[in-house]
């Protein structure tokens, strides 16, 4: 500026410079007034966008672990259902287990019968007969009863038969006593009235005691009367009613010895014919 300019002049022109600096100054602050929000600005959107890349890694970390969840949960609901199959497949097979389990018991119950059975069987057995009780071997037994089956069929002779053939197979069983009864009623019924005395005989002599020992000795004396030997025929009633006098056979004897004893009719006299 001019120093020769007068001063009005000059210090409009100061005036007009001051405003020039002040306005540059007033936009050079609004121009870093800017700068800064602009700044702010992108560091905000950078930020943002941090932010949503970081949401969207959790979020897709948090998918994975949903998903690696889920497929858990598949294998566990795979691993369930195997086990409910496995399960499903134990219990049918302990089912059909105790099904063979109790098959097979029920088959070694019916064995160990079947073979307690047979033993039974081979086993003596007790049996009492005529008062008497004793053990007999079962075939044994059942010579015996066949025996007894043949006499009650009126077979007398195969009923004599099996007795004799038991009582020299097995001398000393315990159907003895009672094989020498029956034996002597097989004579009986064979007309063999001597052979059925010495059975009977055998049992008196040796088993006095025998329940059958009354009605041998009554039958004895039926053998003699039979043989029309009176004589012996009263001797052995008499004897019958001496040693067994409270018995039925005895009383029997009684009622034969009054007829025997009795006086005979006497004849009667033929009727004249009428003329």
């Amino acid at each position: 500026m001019s120093p020769t300019l007068p001063f009005p002049k000059r210090l409009r022109s100061w005036a007009f410079v001051l405003a020039a600096l002040c306005g540059a100054a007033g936009a050079q602050a609004a121009l870093f007034e800017d700068d800064d929000a602009r700044r702010a600005i992108l560091e905000l959107r950078q930020q943002r966008t941090q932010d949503a890349d970081a949401q969207a890694g959790k979020l897709a970390a948090l998918n994975a672990q949903i998903e690696q969840l889920r497929r858990s949960i598949l294998d566990m609901n795979a691993q369930i259902e195997q086990l409910r199959s496995d399960l499903a497949k134990q219990r049918g097979q302990d089912e059909l287990l105790a099904r063979d389990v109790a098959e097979m018991q029920r088959r070694q119950r019916d064995m160990q019968s079947s073979v307690d059975e047979r033993v039974r069987k081979l086993e003596p057995q007790p049996v009492t007969v005529d008062g008497k009780t004793f053990k007999v071997e079962p075939d044994e037994k059942r010579d015996f009863d066949e025996a007894l089956a043949r006499l009650r069929a009126a077979d007398f002779a195969t009923g004599a038969a099996g007795l004799n053939a038991l009582l020299q197979s097995r001398p000393t069983t315990g159907y003895r006593e009672s094989a020498w009864y029956w034996l002597g009623n097989a004579y009986y019924g064979l007309r063999q009235y001597k052979e059925a005395i010495t059975s009977f005989k055998q049992l008196i002599d040796k088993a006095p005691d025998h329940a059958r020992a009354p009605e041998a000795l009554l039958s004895i004396a039926n053998c003699f009367g039979e043989l029309k030997d009176n004589d012996a025929t009263r001797r052995t009633l008499e004897a019958l009613v001496k040693q067994y006098p409270q018995t039925e056979a005895a009383q029997a004897a009684r009622d034969r010895l009054l007829t025997m004893s009795a006086p005979a009719a006497p004849a009667a006299k033929p009727k004249k014919a009428k003329g």
